[in-house]
């Protein structure tokens, strides 16, 4: 890429960066979900006695912040580094298909729009899977259109294996492989590429899993059984995501103009089904969240810019049109940066005072240790034998039943893992009194209450 032809999404880049840099100082809490993956890196390279585990998690992301854990780096900082890494690459492959599909204007606004959406911006520090499988869900798809299907089964696979959902997404553009191409020469060749680089990536995954948990679908069918059964607070109605995207850019209602613009070529379906399918998957999944949406914005934010730039040429005042243009740019950033307020406010985890007192007892604490929520052990180089905010109340019942002999410490909070509604887990009553039996038994070494949320730590008597 010459410099001359590409300063637009150099400057979009680095005013990219600058954001991070000014939020990054204000946005100090981690992400449930980030300490997992930090101390999953952990149990992976220190071989089970570091850190945590959790089998429905996928892999990729534990093992690169292991990487860094390995060589030294702040876990946390190492990580929201490789966060943001990931989303300058997914900023600059929508540019690069936007380029490869339209032209280098509308990759260029795409680029922009993806940006400085509020929700990619926002979780572009976190510790999440979402940017960086997003990231190789666009390799994948870049790939697919330069007729490079080794690389396309390859990313497909990695994307998977950094979020296991995102197979969702992959589902669009092998279904116009496999509608396209059937009956073009050399077919049976490119199938082969394709299932050759995916399998490459996948068959290890499921060896490993077998390897592990005898059962190599384990991981999927127990973060299945988690969609289904908890984020009860985040159930939400079936439309959430379409109201979530407008409200998100309101520039996306120009893909109601779609229709009228549409380009009859595999390519331009290929763009538009994959977050076509992934949209109306999950929404009919009642656990919803915006964050679930940052792999389809790339593809949504490359067709609402074709459509913008389809749009503009049919209007005969383009002057005004521009002008206009830049007026609702200047609105929607303004919007995108005030959303961020709530950043500057909200101190729960620097100012919880039992959330703190947890995480250092762990630090200088060891033994068989039971823990309610993962982020007490974030700063923690020993291992973690209980989650039990992990478990399904039977699940939690058969793990007490067998391992209440060997626990020396529990570290507990009301408010960790309260119990859903009835009709999604009836043991739930069942399994707390059987875990508050337990801990009657063991000597409570500490007791505070925040924000009516009691943190208790527990000990084995010595006998």
């Amino acid at each position: 890429m010459s410099l001359r032809n590409n300063i637009g999404i150099i400057i979009i880049i680095l005013a990219f960066i600058c954001a991070n840099a000014i939020f990054l100082s204000f946005y100090k809490d981690v992400w449930w979900d980030s300490s997992v993956y930090i101390g999953m890196g952990k149990y992976i390279f220190f071989s089970g006695k570091s850190g945590l585990w959790e089998e429905s998690r996928p892999l990729i992301l534990p093992l690169i912040l292991g990487i860094g854990w390995k060589l030294g780096f702040d876990a946390v900082y190492f990580g929201r580094l490789v966060s943001i890494i990931f989303a300058i690459l997914v900023i600059i492959v929508t540019y690069k298909i936007g380029i490869k599909l339209f032209s280098r204007k509308i990759g260029l606004l795409a680029a922009f729009f993806t940006a400085f959406s509020y929700n990619f911006l926002f979780f572009s520090p976190n510790i999440l899977t979402e940017i960086p499988s997003a990231f190789f869900v666009l390799l994948a798809f870049y790939s697919f259109l330069n007729n490079r299907f080794f690389l396309m089964g390859l990313f497909s696979g990695i994307a998977i294996m950094t979020r296991l959902f995102h197979v969702f997404t992959l589902i669009g553009f092998f279904l116009i492989f496999f509608f396209y191409f059937p009956g073009k020469p050399n077919f049976h060749k490119k199938l082969f590429y394709a299932a050759l680089g995916f399998l490459i990536t996948i068959i290890p995954y499921f060896l490993l899993n077998y390897y592990l948990y005898n059962d190599m679908l384990l991981p999927f069918k127990t973060q299945s059984h988690l969609t289904r059964t908890t984020g009860w607070m985040m159930y939400k109605e079936y439309g959430f995501y379409f109201a979530g995207l407008f409200k998100e850019n309101f520039f996306l209602i120009s893909l109601l103009s779609l229709p009228f613009a549409f380009k009859r070529n595999y390519r331009f379906y290929a763009i538009t089904l994959p977050p076509s399918i992934y949209i109306i998957i999950f929404s009919f999944v009642r656990h919803k969240e915006m964050r679930f949406m940052l792999v389809i914005l790339p593809f949504l934010y490359l067709l609402a810019s074709y459509c913008l730039t389809q749009i503009y040429l049919k209007i005969r005042h383009k002057r005004l049109a521009l002008v206009f243009f830049y007026i609702v740019i200047a609105i929607w950033m303004i919007m995108t940066f005030i959303s961020f307020k709530g950043i500057f406010l909200y101190k729960y985890q620097r100012d919880d005072q039992g959330f703190l007192y947890f995480q250092d007892y762990l630090k200088n604490n060891n033994g068989n240790v039971w823990i309610t929520n993962p982020l007490y052990a974030l700063y923690s180089d020993g291992k973690i034998n209980g989650l039990l905010y992990f478990y399904s109340s039977d699940n939690l019942i058969d793990f007490i039943g067998k391992n209440k002999d060997n626990v020396n410490i529990v570290l507990f909070n009301s408010c960790d893992i309260p119990c859903p509604p009835a009709e999604l887990d009836s043991l739930c009553p069942e399994s707390r009194n059987i875990m508050q039996n337990l801990l009657s038994k063991f000597k409570k070494i500490y007791e505070k209450e925040v924000d009516f949320c009691k943190y208790e730590i527990y000990r084995k008597p010595i006998s």
